[in-house]
């Protein structure tokens, strides 16, 4: 979905006219219209402001596709926890995660 369409759909998710979006953001109507036209392109500010308000994220908005990914933190803390499991383990823990990964691609 293009960022114009994942925009208005977050909108009306947030139960918000176009006219209170762009309130919010102290722009026109005709502005934010055009955000969700594809006529005008919001900055990276707005695009920040507009997740903040819709109660959504850039990623989302944007298609970027890192929404759901771990962030380096949670990385760091699964890297720590898989390596302090003895060998015999890492291996379970390999196989469990392969079974979920195959039940996920199953289910969606």
């Amino acid at each position: 979905m293009s960022f114009q369409k994942q925009l208005r759909a977050a909108r009306l998710r947030a139960g918000m006219t176009q006219q209170a979006v762009a309130d919010a953001l102290k722009i026109s109507k005709s502005t934010y219209c055009g955000y969700e036209t594809g006529k005008r392109q919001p900055d990276v500010a707005k695009i920040k402001r507009l997740a903040v308000l819709l109660h959504t994220s850039g990623d989302v908005l944007l298609e970027t596709g890192l929404e759901g990914r771990p962030s380096f933190a949670e990385e760091e803390e699964l890297a720590r926890l898989y390596f302090s499991l003895h060998p015999s383990l890492r291996d379970f823990a390999r196989n469990q995660l392969r079974a979920l990964a195959d039940l996920q691609s199953q289910l969606y």
